[in-house]
């Protein structure tokens, strides 16, 4: 007998969608009718239906390639079904397009690619409000058909403040919404401040009746532009199905703190091509030098003090260092003139000696142990700098955008879940500066020489 299921139906990990044709012995055709599982069904032309072997209504062996081909004349045939629901609280809806979680919004992406497009009703209900907002607000980029579906406002937002908790830059630099992919941002242009400042304003002294000169300061531009960074994870149809609300701690963890290590890395050792400019490559970053006959690998007080002495503003400066300074960096000293008692050391204070926790700080400034910087005694071991000068540019409306795809790990009958995002960092400093009565050169950005 034919039979047409009328709810989904999960067999021994296979899913069945609405609308599934299936041929079964009477006693389990009328057994699944009268559980309200599926309804008898007069053939149609165009059908496609298959013989599955049933010892039990729980028990069906079909082969995946045969489920997908079904699967795919459903979906022909119910293409026109495109319905938008109505009577909802559009700004609530806006923020999480009906949803409660981020990880039911995933599984009904999981859903919709195994259907080949037939989406679950508020996933379809999502999608159609997006293309309604897209062409209210003449937006040129639409859905890709490849799986690719709009994250909802709110489960974007818990993404990125994830990120934003993770991160060691992203809450301290200045943030750029980028509304295209390309940006200019006004700077000043100085390098020079012994004879001017703002690369060219001139204060003069005047006496009665004398022209004042005039002058003028410099300016130039910095150029963000939008590169992308994407992750990807591969979760089980069992998971998916079975689990939910378990795989939203899962992604989130995961894809939060893959970004902002990202994020970190690029705005530390990013080299600008097709990617941010970070620290260690910046022409405005300074290098002062080790001491002389300093040991390598080693760092000692004088690094230190010589490193804030070439900071340009202290106002928002951090340190970063890889966690093998650490050692050093806790037992360095200041002598107390020309005594020998030694003060005590330059990362916080052991009030309670190695049974409490240190500070963590260097002169004053925060200091953050990171795997980011380089390896003890090379250049970037040790980075002193004010975040503020450093520009983030993301897509504005909140960047990540999320696809799912079935076909990727078919075989290990696995999900791939991707994230993308784009962004770019730029210091908002061209050069370093030589102060007025000084050679030596200050800027956001101090690293140590190489010590080898």
């Amino acid at each position: 007998m034919k039979l047409r299921l009328k709810k989904e139906w999960n067999y021994n990990g296979t899913l069945l969608p609405v609308g599934f044709i299936v041929n079964v012995d009477d006693d389990n055709a009328k057994d699944m009718i009268g559980r309200g599982l599926a309804e008898e069904y007069e053939p149609q032309a165009g059908d496609v239906a298959r013989p599955v072997a049933m010892s039990a209504p729980e028990n069906i062996a079909i082969r995946r390639e045969e489920l997908q081909e079904m699967i795919e004349e459903i979906v022909r045939r119910n293409a026109s079904q495109f319905q938008q629901n109505s009577g909802r609280n559009e700004d609530v809806f806006e923020k999480t397009g009906g949803y409660r979680s981020f990880g039911e919004f995933a599984r009904d992406v999981y859903l919709a690619s195994i259907r080949k497009g037939q989406m679950p009703e508020r996933l379809r209900n999502w999608m159609a409000y997006c293309a309604k907002q897209q062409e209210n607000r003449a937006l040129g980029e639409t859905v890709g058909s490849d799986g690719g579906y709009l994250v909802p406002t709110e489960f974007r937002a818990q993404l990125m403040s994830a990120a934003l908790e993770e991160s060691i830059f992203l809450n301290r630099v200045v943030n750029v919404p980028m509304a295209t992919n390309t940006i200019d941002i006004p700077t000043v242009d100085e390098s020079d401040r012994s004879n001017s400042v703002y690369g060219g304003v001139v204060v003069y002294r005047v006496g009665e009746g004398e022209t004042i000169n005039d002058s003028s300061p410099k300016f130039g531009t910095v150029t963000l532009k939008l590169n992308k960074v994407a992750a990807l994870c591969k979760v089980s149809s069992e998971l998916l199905e079975d689990s939910p609300i378990s795989l939203e701690p899962i992604l989130n963890d995961m894809f939060a703190k893959a970004l902002a290590r990202q994020i970190d890395d690029d705005i530390i050792n990013g080299d600008g091509v097709g990617k941010p400019l970070g620290i260690l490559k910046a022409p405005a970053t300074v290098t002062v030098s080790k001491e002389s006959g300093q040991a390598a690998a080693s760092i000692v007080t004088e690094n230190i003090l010589k490193m804030w002495s070439r900071l340009l503003s202290a106002g928002d400066a951090i340190w970063l260092a890889n966690k093998d300074t650490y050692p050093q960096l806790a037992t360095l000293r200041l002598p107390t003139g020309t005594s020998t008692t030694i003060a005590a050391g330059l990362v916080g204070q052991y009030t309670n000696g190695l049974t409490g926790q240190p500070e963590m700080t260097l002169q004053g400034a925060p200091l953050i142990l990171t795997e980011l910087c380089q390896t003890l005694g090379t250049k970037g071991d040790l980075i002193l700098c004010s975040p503020s000068w450093i520009l983030f540019g993301e897509k504005s409306g909140g960047g990540i955008r999320t696809a799912s795809s079935i076909h990727l790990a078919f075989a290990e009958d696995k999900i791939a879940f991707r994230y993308i995002v784009r962004y770019d960092a730029q210091p908002w400093i061209k050069g370093a500066i030589k102060p007025k009565y000084s050679t030596n050169t200050l800027s956001p950005f101090v690293v140590l020489q190489t010590r080898s």
